[in-house]
């Protein structure tokens, strides 16, 4: 079996795996299905049957929205 690799990065306009968005934001695979069942961060995802993807748009504007102090 033979693996494929892609690299990735929120300039992508895109849909990636809980797995890649967790490594694009940063934060922990467990977080992202936690505030997807809290609504806690309120990230849109798209499901798809059993899968869950996030656009990179959309993970682009969260961080964004998130950026605390210092000039722009």
């Amino acid at each position: 079996m033979t693996a494929i690799t892609r690299t990735i990065s929120l300039d992508d306009n895109i849909i990636v795996d809980t797995f890649e968005a967790s490594i694009l934001i940063c934060t922990p695979e467990k977080s992202l299905i936690k505030w997807r069942s809290t609504g806690e961060h309120n990230i849109p995802f798209i499901k798809i049957g059993r899968n869950v993807r996030y656009r990179t748009k959309d993970l682009r504007e969260w961080i964004e929205r998130h950026i605390k102090g210092g000039a722009a």
